[in-house]
């Protein structure tokens, strides 16, 4: 697939928890968690130590920050 489309998207999400906002008005970060359809959701590996960072549109940063593991 070259494209995903919003009837993939539709296949293949069943909902998405989107929590209450932590920080100030303009930098501030919100945690959100995609429930995929027959997976529930998925823990991403932890990184190298890098945030995955990108600029979605004017303003808007979107960073992934792994969560630490549990001892």
């Amino acid at each position: 697939m070259e494209t995903l489309t919003a009837p993939m998207l539709r296949e293949l999400i069943d909902h998405i928890d989107v929590y209450e906002k932590k920080g100030g008005k303009k930098n501030y970060t919100q945690r959100i968690v995609i429930y995929y359809r027959f997976v529930g959701f998925l823990e991403l590996p932890e990184t190298d130590g890098n945030n995955y960072k990108a600029n979605t549109r004017k303003g808007v940063d979107v960073e992934y920050i792994p969560t630490a593991k549990s001892a």
